[in-house]
C-alpha cells in the first residue's frame, strides 16, 4: 500500500510532458518485448529481433533506460530539467524506438532479399513507379513478376490490384528511376523515414507561441510515440508521408497561407483517401471563417485558396483515370469496398472483424453492402462536426469533426488496420493540445493553459 501511495506521489509531481513522455515511452517499451512486431524474413516477429544476438536485448535495454530516465530527470532536476534538454532527451526516445530500428530493416532488406523486412505495400508502391517508368499503367498492369510476388503471402490479392492513390508512386519515380540507373537498390523508407522526422518537427509548431512548451512537448511525443503508428514506420507503411503534408497544410492554414495551406493537404489527399475526407471539412472551415453567405462571396473565398491544390489533384488522377477508368475504378474502389473479382479481404480489429468472428459474414473475401453501415455512421457524425464548426471555425474544431468523422468511416469499412486507429488518434492530437480543458498544470509555468481561439491565430506570430 505505501510503495502504491509513493508510486502517485511521485506521478502526481511531475510535469505534464514528463507524464505523457513517460507513460508513452514507458508503456512502448513494454509492448516491445512482443506485442510491437514488424514482419521479417517470413512473418511478423517482435521489433527486438531485428538487431542480431545480443544486440536485440541491447536495444531493449536502451529503450527502457531513455524512456524510465524523462520521468525520473523532471521529477529529479524540476526546472533545471530545461525545454534544451526535454527536447533532446525526447529526440533521443524518437531515435532509439523508431529510428535506429527503420534503418535496421533498410539494411538488412538491403543485404538480403529485397522482400523481407519491408511492408508489402512498400512493395507495391516501389514497383508501381517502375511500372509506370516501363510506359504501363500501373493500376492496369499486375505484380506477378515483381518482388511483391515472393512476399510471405499465400495468395496476395496486391498482386493484381494496386490499392494505393498515384501520388504515392509518383513521388517515388524519380528516386527509383535514379536508383535503378546507378545499379542501386532504393527503399521507399528513405522518403518515409524524413516524413516521421518532419511530422514531429511541424507538430510542434502547431501550438501558439503562448503555449506552455510542456504542451508542445506533449503532442510531439503523442504523435511520435503513438503504439498503433510508430512500429509502421519500421516497415514501410505511408501513414507518416500523409500526415507530413496534413500537419503542414494545418500549420499554413493557422497563419493564413490559405494557398499553400490548401495545397500541402491535397498533396496528402493525393496520397491516401484518409486524407480526402478533411478537403471539404477545410472548405466549409474557410468559408465560415470569412462569413462568406453568397455564391460570390463563397467563391472569393475557395478560389484564391484552392486553384493551386484543384489543379495538383486533377493533375495527378485525371491521367490514370481517362487512361483505364475501369481499371482504375476495380483497383481503388471496387477492390477496397467489395464488388471486384477479388476484393480485399476483411481483416483488422473493425467492425467487418466482429461481423466474420460471429460467422455472420462465412469467409474473408464475401462481398458485403459496408458501405451502408460506413454511410449510417460516419454521415450523422459528419452532420454533427459541420454544425459544430460553423459555430466555431477553428482548427480545434477542424480536427475534431475530421477525427470523429473519419473513425466512424474507417471502423465501419470492409477492414480496419491498427494502423488506422494510429492515424485518427495522431490527427485528432492536435486538436486536444491546441484547446486544452481550463486545467493548471504543473512544469515550473505560470498561467493557464487554455488557448482561446484568438491565442489559436497567434500561431503566426512564433
Amino acid at each position: 500500500m505505501g510503495g502504491r501511495v509513493r508510486a502517485l506521489s511521485f506521478a502526481s509531481e511531475l510535469s505534464l510532458d514528463a507524464k505523457i513522455v513517460g507513460a508513452l515511452a514507458i508503456g512502448n517499451w513494454l509492448l516491445l518485448f512482443a506485442d510491437h512486431t514488424v514482419v521479417q524474413l517470413t512473418r511478423d516477429a517482435p521489433l527486438w529481433q531485428l538487431f542480431p544476438g545480443l544486440w536485440g536485448f541491447a536495444w531493449l535495454l536502451a529503450c527502457g533506460l531513455v524512456a524510465l530516465l524523462y520521468p525520473l530527470r523532471d521529477h529529479r532536476l524540476g526546472a533545471r530539467f530545461t525545454t534544451r534538454d526535454r527536447v533532446l532527451h525526447l529526440a533521443a526516445i524518437v531515435a532509439i524506438f523508431v529510428v535506429i530500428p527503420t534503418i535496421a530493416a533498410i539494411v538488412l532488406r538491403e543485404t538480403g532479399k529485397p522482400y523481407t523486412y519491408v511492408h508489402d505495400g512498400a512493395i507495391m508502391v516501389e514497383e508501381a513507379a517502375r511500372k509506370l517508368l516501363a510506359g504501363q499503367d500501373p493500376y492496369v498492369a499486375d505484380y506477378l513478376d515483381t518482388p511483391l510476388f515472393y512476399w510471405p503471402m499465400i495468395n496476395n490479392p496486391a498482386l493484381y490490384h494496386l490499392t494505393y492513390f498515384p501520388l504515392l508512386f509518383l513521388v517515388a519515380v524519380p528516386f527509383v528511376a535514379a536508383a535503378d540507373a546507378l545499379g542501386k537498390g532504393f527503399d521507399i523508407r528513405f522518403l518515409y523515414l524524413p516524413a516521421y522526422l518532419g511530422t514531429l518537427a511541424v507538430a510542434w509548431r502547431l501550438l501558439p507561441a503562448a503555449a506552455p512548451r510542456a504542451l508542445a512537448l506533449g503532442l510531439v511525443a503523442v504523435v511520435a510515440l503513438d503504439p498503433q503508428l510508430f512500429p509502421f514506420v519500421v516497415e514501410g507503411r505511408n501513414d507518416f508521408f500523409v500526415l507530413f503534408f496534413l500537419f503542414a497544410g494545418i500549420a499554413l492554414l493557422q497563419r493564413e497561407r490559405r494557398t499553400l495551406g490548401v495545397l500541402a493537404i491535397c498533396i496528402a489527399a493525393s496520397a491516401k483517401l484518409h486524407a480526402g475526407v478533411l478537403l471539404p471539412f477545410v472548405a466549409l472551415y474557410l468559408v465560415w471563417r470569412d462569413g462568406a453567405r453568397t455564391p460570390r462571396e463563397v467563391a472569393r473565398t475557395l478560389v484564391p485558396a484552392g486553384w493551386a491544390g484543384a489543379l495538383l489533384v486533377a493533375a495527378v488522377f485525371v491521367p490514370f483515370i481517362a487512361s483505364d477508368p475501369a481499371a482504375f475504378w476495380d483497383d481503388i474502389v471496387a477492390y477496397n469496398a467489395g464488388g471486384a473479382a477479388w476484393s480485399y479481404p476483411i481483416s483488422g480489429m473493425g467492425f467487418s472483424a466482429l461481423l466474420l468472428s460471429l460467422g455472420l459474414i462465412g469467409y474473408p473475401q464475401q462481398d458485403f453492402p459496408f458501405w451502408a453501415f460506413q454511410l449510417a455512421a460516419a454521415v450523422p457524425l459528419a452532420v454533427w462536426s459541420l454544425r459544430r464548426l460553423r459555430r466555431d471555425p477553428s482548427i480545434h474544431a477542424l480536427l475534431v469533426g475530421y477525427a470523429a468523422t473519419l473513425l466512424a468511416f474507417l471502423f465501419f469499412g470492409r477492414y480496419f488496420q491498427g494502423n488506422y486507429l494510429g492515424y485518427v488518434i495522431a490527427v485528432a492530437a492536435p486538436a486536444c493540445f491546441i484547446r486544452p480543458p481550463a486545467l493548471r498544470v504543473p512544469w515550473r509555468v505560470a498561467g493557464p493553459l487554455v488557448i482561446t481561439p484568438a491565442e489559436e491565430s497567434a500561431a503566426a506570430g512564433k
